[in-house]
């Protein structure tokens, strides 16, 4: 059996022309292991995968999913892979099929794209034994995450934007912020008072996804806090920004993301919201660009995502290049 396995697999690495579509969440790792290695590194790689978001119940960063050696041929086709195996002790079908990997590319850890699948991302991960996976996973785990995060990105990108953009929309917040703006096409104007006073809310339904910009001056990165929420509180009466489950972090100079928690009066729902603060310190100003997702009782965490990439995409493609 393990001969053809290796014999299918090996044929499906050289001959695939016309690869199907790639199977699975957007988030979801499928860890391909055999079941003697995976009792020495299972608690260390389920660490390894333990984010998590408040939205507001606990909505894991990553599905993780173990497939036992003998069932790991159907799942193949699915978005995100990791191969994992131990040299030692040598075992089964696993560790010959990452041997055939490492003869073609003579490295332990690497990650190819679209193998057995359109839009696939496939890791390899593979050390001596147990202690040289100790040290790896602690050396390399930061470069596994990356990575992931970063072949999801990518890939709800292409999603957002299928059926390409909304250029009314991006034209009226370029013109006004100097911005090239990154709107997926199904976007429609909320409010607009951008003449009067800086701000517009965009979004769809449903589920309701909102983003919205407001430019901001005479503020210090020490003062975002309480400008989002003065800002949130004239411009959307109906939304009530949380104190509890608020996460501030620097990404880059110049640049403050925030992460928290909202209600809706109206409707008596909430959910997660995200801010990336973009400051001009030579100004004194910052065009604030806030998510927010309202998908009561059902998972938020990849509409979330969906609004920081256009966020990323905006602040990005800023014209004057800061």
């Amino acid at each position: 059996m393990q001969k053809n396995i290796l014999i299918m697999l090996s044929i499906l690495l050289l001959s695939c022309n016309q690869l199907p579509d790639s199977k699975g969440e957007f988030n979801e790792i499928i860890i391909l292991s055999s079941s003697i290695d995976k009792a020495i590194y299972y608690n260390d790689i389920n660490t390894l995968f333990s984010g998590y978001v408040n939205t507001p119940s606990e909505e894991p960063l990553y599905k993780v999913k173990w497939i036992d050696e003998d069932k790991f041929k159907h799942y193949l086709g699915y978005k995100n892979l990791l191969f994992i195996n131990l040299d030692e002790p040598s075992d089964s079908t696993i560790d010959n099929l990452v041997d055939k990997f490492k003869e073609t590319y003579s490295m332990d850890l690497f990650t190819l794209n679209d193998v057995y699948a359109k839009n696939q991302n496939l890791f390899i991960f593979s050390s001596k034994d147990s202690i040289g996976f100790k040290s790896n996973i602690q050396n390399h785990g930061d470069w596994i995450i990356k990575n992931i995060d970063e072949k999801i990105h990518n890939s709800l990108n292409d999603y957002i934007y299928r059926n390409g953009r909304n250029e009314e929309i991006e034209l009226l917040l370029s013109n006004h912020f100097n911005i090239n703006a990154s709107i997926q096409q199904d976007f429609i104007v909320i409010q607009n008072k951008l003449i009067e006073d800086d701000f517009i809310w965009i979004g769809r339904g449903y589920p309701y996804r909102w983003l919205c910009f407001d430019k901001i001056e005479n503020i210090t990165e020490v003062d975002l806090w309480k400008f989002f929420k003065l800002s949130v509180s004239e411009h959307m009466p109906n939304v009530v920004i949380q104190e509890y489950y608020k996460n501030m972090s620097y990404e880059s100079e110049g640049i403050v993301k925030i992460q928290g928690l909202y209600e809706e009066k109206n409707s008596d729902t909430g959910g997660p919201f995200i801010v990336y603060a973009k400051f001009d310190s030579l100004n004194k100003t910052a065009l604030l660009i806030s998510g927010f997702v309202n998908n009561p009782g059902k998972p938020k965490i990849r509409l979330l995502k969906e609004l920081e990439i256009q966020i990323l995409n905006t602040i990005n493609g800023d014209k004057n290049g800061k």
